[in-house]
Order: C-alpha cells, then sequence, then structure tokens
C-alpha cells in the first residue's frame, strides 16, 4: 500500500487505501522527522509513499543550513547583500535588513564575463576554475552555490566551475533556475545550496529505512522522485502546503464548487490558497525569511497561527497570539507534557470547542490544567476567564482574516463568490468565524479534514517542468518558441522515463511569460492562438487597462508535463443507527451554549442540523456556529451557511 504523508510542525498525518476503504494515521512530530514518518508508516503496513515536510522550509527559517560559499561572476560578490532596493517600510530610516544565507566573506568572484547577448567578453581559464576551487576549500564549505552573469544564456563557465568542485554539493544557476533577473536567481540558487547537503541526508536516510524509493511532493505542486528532489532540494521548499491545495484542485473537480478559498489550520501555521475555477493559482516570486524564491510555487500564503500557536503578551500590555508555536513536545498546556503557556488549543479546549481527547481517544486533553494556565493569562490581562478565552481565539482569527483578505486583494477576487474551504486538525473549528469576518457565505469541511493535505500529497501526478528566459520583440519569437518547446518536450520524455512512467500518458501545457516593452514584470499566458489577444485580454483583466499600440516582448518560456496518478475517494459515509447526540457547553461569542455533539461517521447524506453544533471526528472538529446550518451532500461533504 502507498501512503501520502504530511510531515508537520506539530502532527505528522498518514493517508492510504485498500481499495476503496481509507486508512489514515496521526502521529506526534519528532525532532528528526524520519522517525514519525516510519512509525507511520509501519502502523499502516505502507511499503511505499509521497512525501511532503517542511525540513528544507525549517532549515531555512531556523538558519540551520550548511556552510555555503557562494561564487559570482568578479564585481558581483556584493550581489546578495545589495538585493533589491525595495524598502518594507518606506518611511522607517532605522530598518535593519536580515544577514543573507551567505555572509560576505564566504562570496567569491570568478574572472570571467558574458554579456546580455550570450556572447563571452571575457573565457573562464581553467586555471581560474582550478582557483576558485582551492580558495572553496580553504574556506571549509559543506555547499556551493554558482550564479555567474547571464549563465542562463551560455552555462559553460558554471559548468567548468562544478567539474573543478567535483567533491562538494554544487548548485549551478543555470540548473536551479534558468532564468533571468540576477538577484533572484542567485538567492534561489544559494537557497538550494545551502538546504542541500541537509535534505540529500534527510532523503538517503528515509530511503535506507523504508528500503523503497518514492516521491516527494513539490512546491509548485505534483511529485517527483526523491533522487530529484536531491538533486534540486529547493523544489520541496513549499512543499507541506501543496498537498491541500491539490486535494482542493481534485474535489472540485469532482463536485459542484469551482471558486475555493483553502484554509489549512493546523498546529503550527495557517494556509490560505485561492482556486478561482477550481484550479491553483501560481507565482514565481515568493519569498521565504526576507530571501525571494523565483521557482514557480503555488501561490500560498502561510502565517504562525495555528491550534499549538502561543498567547503572549507584549511591551504594550496587549495580547497577542503566534508566530511562536509549542509544537508537539512539550505542545499546549493541555497535553501535560511541561507546556506552560497558553496555546489556541488550550483556549479552544477550555472554551467547549474540543472534547476531552484527540486522535480518537489516544491524545488525552487535561482540561482542567489548561484552565488554570488560562486563569493565569487572564489575571495578567485584567480580564475574566470567557474573556480571555475569546481575546486568544480573536486575536488569532484576525491575523488569518488579513491573510485571507491578502490572498484574494492579491488577484481581485470577491470572497462572496467564493467557498472557504476548511481542513487541517484546527481550521474547521474556526472557519465560521473567517467566513462571516470576511463575508463568505459557505464554509465547507472535506472528507479526511485533519489529513487532508497528506490526501493531496499521495494523489498528485508526477511533475516535471521547466523555463528558460529569452528576451525579444514577440513578433521575432515564434522560431525560439518553437524550438525552445520541442527541447523541453525531449527533455519531459526523458525524466518521465526516467521516474518509471510511459512519457505518452502526459499531458503537457507549453506557457510564454509576455510583458509591454519597458514593464518590469510579466504575465504568463498559454503558448497556443493569437499570444498578443491573449496577453493584452489577461493584463485587462488584471489592471483594468492594456494598451493598442506598445509592443509586447517575449520573456521566459515554461513547459509543464504531468502524468496523473490514481486518485482514489473515499466512498461516501454509510450512515450508522441513530444515536441522540450527547452535549456539552461551549463558549461563543454571545456566551455560553448547551450544544450538542455529533459523530460525523453516522451523518448520512442530505442530513441537516441548525446551529449550534460540533461534529466530531478522529482529527478533527468542525463547528457550526448559533444561526449557522449544516448539510451534509451526496458525496459526505458539510457544508455550512454560516449566516450573519
Amino acid at each position: 500500500m502507498d501512503v501520502g504523508v504530511d510531515v508537520g510542525g506539530t502532527f505528522t498525518d498518514f493517508v492510504g487505501f485498500r481499495g476503496r476503504e481509507v486508512v489514515t494515521a496521526k502521529v506526534p512530530s519528532t525532532r528528526d522527522p524520519s522517525r514519525a514518518v516510519v512509525q507511520g508508516m509501519q502502523d499502516l503496513g505502507a511499503v511505499s509513499m509521497a512525501h511532503g515536510t517542511t525540513v528544507a522550509t525549517n532549515a531555512i527559517l531556523e538558519r540551520r543550513g550548511a556552510r555555503t560559499v557562494f561564487v559570482a561572476t568578479e564585481g558581483f560578490e556584493d550581489l546578495l547583500v545589495i538585493g533589491r532596493q525595495n524598502r518594507p517600510n518606506l518611511y522607517d530610516f532605522r530598518i535593519t535588513r536580515p544577514p543573507p544565507a551567505v555572509v560576505r566573506e564566504m562570496c567569491l568572484g570568478a574572472r570571467e564575463r558574458v554579456d546580455a547577448r550570450g556572447r563571452v567578453l571575457r573565457p573562464l581559464t581553467q586555471r581560474e576554475a582550478r582557483r576558485i576551487a582551492r580558495e572553496v576549500r580553504g574556506r571549509n564549505a559543506e555547499s556551493v552555490a554558482v550564479c555567474l552573469l547571464f549563465s542562463f544564456l551560455r552555462p559553460e563557465h558554471e559548468t567548468m566551475i562544478r567539474k573543478a568542485l567535483a567533491d562538494l554539493p554544487v548548485s549551478m544557476s543555470h540548473d536551479v533556475l534558468d532564468e533571468f533577473r540576477e538577484y533572484e536567481r542567485a538567492s534561489t540558487t544559494v537557497l538550494d545550496a545551502y538546504v542541500k547537503p541537509l535534505v540529500t541526508r534527510y532523503l538517503a536516510d528515509l530511503k535506507a529505512t523504508t528500503k523503497r524509493d518514492f516521491f516527494v511532493m513539490k512546491s509548485g505542486g505534483g511529485v517527483v522522485s526523491q533522487d530529484e528532489v536531491s538533486r534540486r532540494p529547493i523544489d520541496m521548499v513549499l512543499s507541506g502546503p501543496a498537498g491541500g491545495v491539490a486535494a482542493a484542485a481534485a474535489l472540485s473537480r469532482g463536485g459542484d464548487r469551482k471558486n475555493l478559498v483553502t484554509f489549512d489550520m493546523g498546529g503550527t501555521s495557517a494556509d490560505f490558497s485561492a482556486l478561482p475555477g477550481g484550479e491553483p493559482t501560481w507565482r514565481t516570486d515568493a519569498v521565504i525569511d526576507t530571501f525571494p524564491i523565483a521557482i514557480p510555487v503555488i501561490d500560498v500564503e502561510s502565517i504562525g497561527a495555528g491550534g499549538g500557536s502561543l498567547a503572549w503578551i507584549d511591551s504594550g500590555g496587549a495580547l497577542r497570539v503566534g508566530p511562536t508555536s509549542a509544537g508537539a513536545d512539550p505542545g499546549p498546556i493541555a497535553y501535560g507534557k511541561g507546556g506552560t503557556d497558553v496555546t489556541v488549543t488550550d483556549a479552544d479546549l477550555v472554551g467547549g470547542y474540543l472534547g476531552r481527547s484527540l486522535l480518537g481517544g489516544r491524545l488525552a486533553l487535561d482540561e482542567p490544567l489548561a484552565r488554570r494556565g488560562i486563569e493565569k493569562l487572564a489575571d495578567q490581562l485584567h480580564l475574566s476567564l470567557v474573556e480571555a478565552i475569546l481575546g486568544v481565539q480573536r486575536v488569532v482569527r484576525a491575523s488569518m482574516a488579513k491573510a485571507m483578505r491578502l490572498v484574494l486583494a492579491r488577484r481581485g477576487l470577491d470572497p462572496k463568490e467564493y467557498a472557504l474551504l476548511a481542513f487541517g486538525g484546527a481550521g474547521p473549528m474556526h472557519a465560521w468565524a473567517l467566513a462571516r469576518e470576511l463575508g463568505v457565505r459557505a464554509v465547507l469541511v472535506p472528507f479526511l479534514p485533519g489529513a487532508f493535505s497528506a490526501y493531496g500529497i499521495l494523489i498528485s501526478p508526477i511533475r516535471v517542468e521547466y523555463s528558460r528566459s529569452v528576451v525579444r520583440p514577440l513578433e521575432r519569437a515564434a522560431s525560439v518558441m518553437r524550438q525552445t518547446i520541442e527541447e523541453f518536450r525531449e527533455r519531459a520524455a526523458s525524466d518521465l522515463e526516467a521516474h518509471g512512467v510511459d512519457p505518452r500518458r502526459s499531458r503537457i501545457e507549453a506557457s510564454v511569460d509576455l510583458r509591454f516593452r519597458g514593464q518590469s514584470y510579466e504575465i504568463s499566458v498559454p503558448a497556443r492562438g493569437d499570444l498578443a489577444r491573449a496577453f493584452r485580454r489577461e493584463h485587462r483583466r488584471r489592471y483594468g487597462y492594456a494598451s493598442r499600440s506598445e509592443r509586447i516582448e517575449l520573456v521566459t518560456i515554461r513547459l509543464v508535463a504531468r502524468v496523473p496518478r490514481a486518485v482514489p475517494r473515499p466512498r461516501p459515509p454509510q450512515p450508522a443507527s441513530a444515536v441522540a447526540p450527547h452535549s456539552r457547553r461551549v463558549l461563543f461569542d454571545d456566551g455560553w451554549h448547551d450544544t450538542p455533539v455529533h459523530e460525523r461517521g453516522r451523518l448520512g447524506a442530505d442530513t441537516e442540523i441548525e446551529g449550534p453544533a460540533v461534529v466530531s471526528e478522529d482529527h478533527a472538529t468542525t463547528i457550526v456556529p448559533p444561526g449557522g446550518r449544516l448539510r451534509v451532500d451526496r458525496f459526505g461533504l458539510l457544508e455550512i451557511a454560516v449566516g450573519e
């Protein structure tokens, strides 16, 4: 049996299928993530997996990457320090920029030069390549990032340096990001090199333990072999959130709802993404810890707001929540593992959202202990217990609402035209409040909400992608587009065969990035039909206008090849014999309510429930507020009309 695995900061989720019978597991994440992965696979009897993880992300955020040397064209050694002149706060003259991933002392200049047309102005000699290799080794480098000027037009110089450093992991910019804009290309290449030794060891250890090859989720959606990710680990930096978006897209294709905003709230973070028409959206300007990553990634906005997010009081006496998390060990106070700081989970438990255990009873929650922690926080804030609980919930929801507004506003989308698809262990608990805040009219809770991202990783297609910058007027670009796309098709066929799949099963999509001459940024349109007309139409949709006279430039040519994998879907739940729900007191904005608690497995299709209500299942809890209404559709999807 194959399983999808999503390694989070608090829990590691597993989803697999035996026929159409779904099997799931959720185990606490461990400091060495591979331990939790192996434990879950053994619990389910799985033999192979598709894997999404935050290992690379955390290494960048916590600055635990390799000792990396950056090699640039001579005269550009300060590229990472200078960066772009963007200011996070335009009028703040005391901004302190965070240090780059590679300090200036570890940046070297190569005596070579290629111009903007790919002509060699100063050849790189073998003697110079050997000199660079000696200096790299003299700095005790563990990894090397090579980013020479205009190497995407002429990569031979980067290849010479790699051969001179054959004993070290080397990331070459023309291999990592074959596109222009030297700072973004350098940053992406440096991060690839920075995490390469760590990711390579992690994936090799997993392969040695499981004794099988496996797939890894990419930041741009789809999966590839672990060997391919070891070669280019930057592809997995944002892989975890991509799984939930992939699952949402599959759900949309099989249902009636097409416009979705995903809301994945786990133990450590909350992730949002928009799917207009049920299709994921991508961006090439993602940022992680202020470092740009210019590879195509699924457009996800992440914030440090999860069940384990810590509540704290700032220097002005105001209540804050997150981004620091209690993680899995010690975890929230309610886990009874030594945690002393109040978390969102503690507030949810004392407020009645959660029952006395998680994971189907395997993780007991200590409500009296959590209550004492919140009472202490309330005393510090000079609030009542109820005010402290609602305060924690409202603060974390405000942070999440801000992120969701950003996702929608970035693409000019109206929240009233979208449904909020809530998943993750904590997402279905807080989705109704976000929906009311933003004017979203419906909340959807899918099957397996606590492990929905793992399901998305399991069903994602094998995906390979290629890009190359070729800047020239659109009217003179037909030949180079045709040749480049054909080259990419041949590379895709070879790479898919290396993955053990038939290239003839692949779906190939070519696109081009276009701009009006003189613009700084581009719009991607499919490489078919009248490109100029398609570009102007999309430009007008995004920005409200499109010039009829300005010349259009081709900037980058792209190709994606996808081979679908089996997409199993759980059977709709068969309602069990009717059992009267028990009830518990739940705290809402207008006070405490005696609220019925329903078991999700006992709710058949077309069941309707008036709020307030709680729907409980092993890995998640869904809250229906007062005035809300829940209906179960024919596939078992929970639809909640949240009311005013």
